[in-house]
């Protein structure tokens, strides 16, 4: 299994898009690794988790063929995961000679309303018929093409409880990606789900948007030492093992914590920090 990321940053990018702090300034000098768009990630070429807003850029930059794209997981309707009026270009008069005709798409039953709520008006009836959705319940695994897909709740948009979000444990043959974004701890039933159903996860994407701060996880988001936690109780489970791989993702400028930084404090931990167009074999 492939996996690409093409986005790393938390909603308003980094450096934001309205923001002069002394970070995002910093970001802008330095460049390469440091400049971070909306979260996104492609799972070999025919899978993709959200589709922000920045999704058509991620495609220049990173060689992506979103025609190719067969099965999209959106793991929350926040803006900075899900821009629904991307696919209103997906054929008609504005998309043609497509490789894959038909999309999937995996989320919850509000997640699919919110989509026609802000793009009903804008999609044609001939793009709308090869949109397939498929409304996701928590433990529940789906099979997506050659994947396994199990969402799992996040604690994450808890101010609008009906609007559930996940995040994914996303599985192709004997290799797994657990996916955690945007969440914060993981719930205790989770680990629990996990454990009962004997996983072994290879590779852990923890959120990371608060950086080294401490004590933000009831936001929504977690912070390295919140992965730590996590991947410590993850370990004591089985779901982990010594050869799990971790690597942190999503990132808002207010961690203060440019690439390199986080790198010197994290790499000692045993994880990596990611950046746009970071690919990893699985």
């Amino acid at each position: 299994m492939k996996m690409k990321y093409l986005g790393t940053a938390a909603a308003e990018g980094w450096p934001g898009a309205f923001c002069r702090c002394k970070y995002c300034d910093e970001a802008r000098k330095r460049g390469g690794k440091d400049i971070r768009t909306r979260s996104q990630t492609l799972i070999n070429d025919d899978m993709m988790v959200d589709l922000p807003a920045d999704t058509y850029m991620h495609a220049l930059l990173h060689n992506v063929d979103l025609t190719a794209i067969k099965y999209l997981f959106i793991t929350h309707a926040h803006s900075d995961h899900f821009y629904p009026l991307e696919l209103a270009m997906r054929g008609g008069a504005f998309g043609h000679n497509l490789v894959s005709e038909e999309m999937h798409i995996y989320c919850s039953y509000h997640t699919k309303n919110h989509f026609y709520q802000q793009a009903g008006m804008e999609i044609g009836e001939d793009i709308d018929e090869k949109l397939h959705w498929h409304v996701l319940h928590a433990y529940q695994p789906v099979q997506a093409g050659p994947y396994t897909v199990t969402p799992l709740p996040a604690r994450h948009m808890t101010e609008i409880p009906l609007m559930q979000a996940f995040f994914y444990l996303i599985e192709e043959g004997d290799k797994s990606v657990l996916y955690m974004h945007d969440t914060g701890r993981a719930l205790d039933e989770v680990l629990d789900y996990l454990q009962k159903e004997n996983k072994k996860v290879d590779l852990v994407s923890f959120d990371c948007t608060c950086g080294l701060l401490d004590g933000q996880e009831n936001g929504g988001h977690m912070g390295f030492y919140d992965a730590k936690m996590l991947r410590d109780k993850m370990l004591a489970r089985g779901i982990c093992d010594e050869h799990t791989r971790y690597i942190l993702n999503h990132f808002s400028h207010n961690n203060g914590m440019l690439h390199k930084e986080l790198c010197d404090v994290v790499n000692p931990e045993g994880m990596d920090v990611s950046f746009d167009g970071m690919e990893v074999e699985i």
